[in-house]
């Protein structure tokens, strides 16, 4: 009875946890990732040597991201106002993501919310690398664009706080880290928990199968 209980209380932990124990290592690579860019050089992400296969999931990711960063341009474009129009790509980064979040916690599918919240942490990062970059403008743009062009230093020197470069970098790099720790705990909040691993059903919950 007392073997059985723990393999009971084991399946539990597990059907509760497993996921999250899979978004540990992206999580660490991420945050040294922002870390490396913020605390030592911006330029160092751009060949960050990521494992295998995350390094293949960031280059689909960030691909996946630029044309979303890009249509947030073109769409908040419409309303005629400049500084919306250069905000546009950073909040569209944010706001997609953060759509899926609310859409999967509404639908308790707890697999495609954690995928969303470090989805969202990731383009916070994405994000705070760019505006580390704000000043300097090392960073090659799309399309060749010249650095007058870049986001963040339009952005920054609208608002007068083009100095607040890096400060405003590592505000947007502390949210990341908010948005991956929901990622991981995110289980905590779930209303119905499962008591045995259902892999299937929570796949198919997520879309995923």
């Amino acid at each position: 009875m007392f073997g059985s209980f723990d393999s009971e209380k084991l399946a539990g932990w597990l059907g509760k946890w497993w996921f999250s124990l899979l978004l540990i290592i992206p999580v660490i690579l991420m945050t040294e990732f922002a870390w490396t860019g913020l605390s030592v050089n911006v330029m160092l992400t751009l060949n960050y040597p990521f494992v295998f296969p995350f390094s293949f999931i960031y280059f689909l990711t960030d691909n996946l991201n630029l044309i979303i960063h890009e249509s947030g341009h073109t769409i908040f474009g419409i309303f005629g106002w400049r500084f919306l129009t250069v905000l546009g790509g950073t909040l569209m980064q944010l706001l997609i993501p953060f759509s899926v979040f609310l859409y999967a916690h509404i639908n308790r599918s707890k697999i495609t919310a954690q995928i969303s919240l470090f989805w969202l942490g990731m383009n916070w990062i994405d994000s705070a690398i760019y505006c580390a970059d704000a000043y300097y403008q090392n960073l090659p743009l799309i399309g060749n664009l010249p650095k007058s062009s870049h986001d963040y230093l339009n952005l920054l020197s609208s608002l007068n706080i083009l100095d607040k470069y890096m400060t405003v970098a590592w505000l947007m790099f502390s949210v990341a880290i908010l948005c991956f720790i929901g990622s991981l705990i995110y289980p905590l909040f779930v209303r119905k928990l499962y008591d045995y691993v259902d892999l299937e059903n929570e796949l198919q919950r997520s879309g995923l199968m």
